[in-house]
């Protein structure tokens, strides 16, 4: 079996995978060429979308990104190749992100920053208060872990609703106008779907609980901005957390970027050079070459139909 590896991993996380197959070829490239992909049997990492992938000898694909929806778009790969994503991987540094730019959100750490000695006596607490966790996958799960510290209440929305440690309601995404007037906070994990393109337009945020705080990390597509800046300019909203933007990069133009109450950063929350990712995804593609070769389920196979994955493993913390 020819595989090539392109994820942008180290040095030492390339040898780990080759040396748990020393019988296949394995070739380490930061950057595939049409005959790369002609030739190979399997590819671990994000191939260049310029690329055609729809090799017939190519039994499949493990990005090394959670998202997976770029190559959903179209006849994009081989319907007979197999594709999977690396979820599992990113929870606990982008819940890290997220749980510091509330806490920033919440003390006005970006006026003080940003000012001289000048005291607020406004901002908000964690403790005590109800989280909405709309994605209740291994980010949200990761994030419910974390904010629970602060004794929160969680309530955590997913498709298929299982019985989760560190949630104290945990209920389908039907019912989110249900929640949304109770929650002091909202984290959004979502992957981008038909069913979650502008989930929160304007009659959600009408919803949210005055004062209220919305975060998002998933998808930016989720929020619809226009609306967001209404509610955010009439005080409505206490403010926004925002990783991930409807365009990146968010245009200079963007109102958000003058808005006081909103922090941004550039989808930088799960950065792939962290080691936790790193090491988190190399034990998973082993593992995923063990399950190929036996013909076996992927773990976080994704249902090219669906656009989702269809066989997860959870994470041990």
């Amino acid at each position: 079996m020819n595989i090539y590896i392109c994820a942008e991993i180290d040095d030492h996380h390339v040898k780990e995978i080759m040396d748990s197959h020393k019988e296949f070829k394995m070739i380490y490239k930061e950057e595939l060429t049409q005959e790369d992909v002609n030739n190979a049997n399997l590819i671990i990492g994000n191939p260049n979308m310029n690329l055609d992938l729809h090799s017939d000898s190519l039994k499949a694909i493990f990005l090394n990104s959670a998202g997976n929806n770029q190559f959903l778009n179209g006849d994009y790969i081989n319907k007979n190749t197999r594709l999977t994503n690396a979820s599992g991987s990113y929870g606990p540094v982008i819940s890290e992100h997220v749980l510091g730019m509330i806490i920033a959100m919440n003390k006005n750490f970006k006026y003080y920053i940003n000012n001289h000695w000048h005291q607020l006596y406004t901002g908000k607490e964690l403790y005590k208060s109800t989280v909405l966790i709309v994605g209740l996958g291994d980010i949200g799960l990761s994030f419910a872990k974390r904010v629970k510290a602060f004794d929160t209440h969680v309530i955590g929305l997913r498709k298929h609703p299982s019985k989760s440690p560190y949630v104290d309601i945990e209920d389908t995404i039907d019912h989110l106008d249900q929640y949304l007037p109770l929650a002091d906070f909202v984290l959004l994990a979502l992957p981008e779907t038909k069913e979650t393109i502008h989930l929160f337009n304007e009659e959600r945020f009408s919803l949210m609980k005055q004062d209220s705080v919305i975060a998002n990390v998933g998808r930016g597509s989720a929020i619809d901005e226009k609306a967001l800046i209404k509610h955010i300019k009439s005080h409505h909203l206490f403010g926004a957390c925002l990783d991930v933007c409807e365009s990146e990069p968010l245009p200079d133009t963007s109102p958000l970027w003058d808005m006081e109450q909103v922090l941004i950063t550039p989808h930088v929350s799960g950065g792939y050079h962290w080691e936790s990712v790193q090491s988190y995804y190399t034990a998973l593609v082993i593992r995923n070459i063990d399950h190929l070769l036996k013909d076996e389920p992927l773990e976080n196979e994704v249902d090219l139909n669906l656009g989702y994955r269809t066989h997860v493993i959870r994470r041990e913390e």
